[in-house]
C-alpha cells in the first residue's frame, strides 16, 4: 500500500498471471472513520485477499462506496466480491451501466488487449464480464452529482471517450492539501489510452474530456494504470498535443496517397507486434471519424480495407 496524499492510498498487488507491465490501479480515499474505493480491479483472490488484507490497516473503517470509473473488467470485475466483503455500494455513470450489462453478453472493444493464443485468458475474461455485469450498480450518478467521505467531497466528473459513461472524479481535500483527479482509463501513468470508435467511444468527446478535465486545475492525478501523474496539466496538454499530431500525419499520409486504413496503419506504425495491429488499427479508426467530422477526410468502407481521401 501506498500513501499518495494524507487521504489517498494506493492498493497495489502483484499479479503474478498479468501480461501487461502496469495491471489496473485501485484508490482508496479515507477521512476519519469512512473511505471509498475508486474502481475495483480483477477479481482473483490474489487480487482481492491482497486488498481487504490492506483495508484492515485502518481499523473500524466503514468503506463507503466503490466508484468505478469505466466497465471494462480490468476495473470492474473485483466490485461484488468487494462489496460482498465491506457492504459498499457500487457507484457507476448512468450511461456507463448499461453498457456494462451488454458487456456480459456482447462482444465490445476493451483497452485490454487479450492475447489470441491464450483461451484460458480468454475464457476467464468472459466469465469476469459476467461477474462484473452480474453485480451492477447501487447508485447511478451524472456529471456533478457530489458523494462523502466524512467530511471530504468527491464530484463525479463525466468525461466520455475512452467509453461513453467514462468517471474521473475530483476529490477536494480542503487545506492545503489541494485537489486529486482520478483519470481512470482516459489518462494512463505511462503511454497513451485506447479511444474505440462510435458507439464504444469516441475521439471527438475524448479530446473534450481531456480539456474538461485540464478546466479543473487539479493537483495530482491518480490514473487507471501506472504511477501518480504530478503535473496534470502537462500530462492533459501532452495527449492533446499528441492526438492533434497523429491527426494531422493522417491527413499528409493520406494527401500523399496511402489510401485505406491498413496502409495508413502499416505507414504510422512500421514496426507493430502483430498481436496489437487490431488495437492501432482502432485507434487510425477513431481519428479518422474525428477529422470526418471535422470534414478534413472521407472514408468508404469498413474494417481495415475502408477507403480514405482528403475532403
Amino acid at each position: 500500500m501506498e500513501q499518495v496524499t494524507p487521504h489517498v492510498y494506493s492498493l497495489h498487488v502483484q499479479i503474478d498471471w498479468f501480461p501487461q507491465p502496469y495491471p489496473p490501479n485501485v484508490h482508496l480515499i479515507v477521512d476519519g472513520d469512512e473511505g471509498t474505493l475508486i474502481d475495483a480491479g480483477f477479481p482473483d483472490g490474489q487480487s482481492i485477499d491482497g486488498r481487504l488484507e490492506m483495508l484492515k490497516e485502518f481499523p473500524g473503517l466503514n468503506l463507503r462506496y466503490i466508484v468505478i470509473t469505466h466497465h471494462h473488467f480490468d476495473h470492474s470485475a473485483g466490485a461484488a466480491k468487494l462489496r460482498e466483503a465491506t457492504g459498499a455500494k457500487i457507484v457507476m455513470h448512468e450511461l456507463e451501466e448499461p453498457v456494462l450489462q451488454k458487456s456480459a453478453t456482447e462482444e465490445m472493444p476493451s483497452d485490454m488487449e487479450v492475447p489470441a493464443d491464450r483461451k484460458e485468458w480468454h475464457e476467464m475474461a468472459l466469465t469476469w464480464r459476467k461477474e462484473a455485469a452480474a453485480a451492477g450498480a447501487d447508485v447511478l450518478v451524472k456529471d456533478g452529482d457530489v458523494v462523502s467521505i466524512g467530511g471530504l467531497a468527491l464530484r463525479m466528473v463525466h468525461s466520455p471517450g475512452h467509453t461513453v459513461g467514462h468517471l474521473s472524479p475530483l476529490l477536494e481535500q480542503g487545506g492545503d492539501l489541494g485537489s486529486v483527479l482520478f483519470a481512470g482509463d482516459n489518462v494512463l501513468g505511462m503511454g497513451t489510452t485506447v479511444v474505440p470508435t462510435p458507439p464504444h467511444g469516441d475521439m471527438v468527446q475524448y479530446i473534450a474530456s481531456l480539456k474538461k478535465m485540464q478546466s479543473l486545475n487539479a493537483d495530482l492525478m491518480c490514473c487507471g494504470h501506472g504511477p501518480v501523474v504530478k503535473e496534470p496539466n502537462r500530462k492533459l496538454q501532452e495527449l492533446i498535443d499528441h492526438r492533434r499530431q497523429r491527426e494531422e500525419q493522417i491527413v499528409s499520409l493520406v494527401a500523399d496517397g496511402k489510401g485505406t486504413v491498413k496502409s495508413l496503419v502499416a505507414a504510422i506504425y512500421p514496426e507493430l507486434d502483430k498481436r496489437i495491429i487490431g488495437m492501432a488499427t482502432s485507434q487510425v479508426q477513431s481519428h479518422l471519424y474525428k477529422l470526418e467530422q471535422e470534414g478534413r477526410v472521407r472514408t468508404d468502407g469498413e474494417g481495415p480495407d475502408t477507403k480514405v481521401s482528403v475532403a
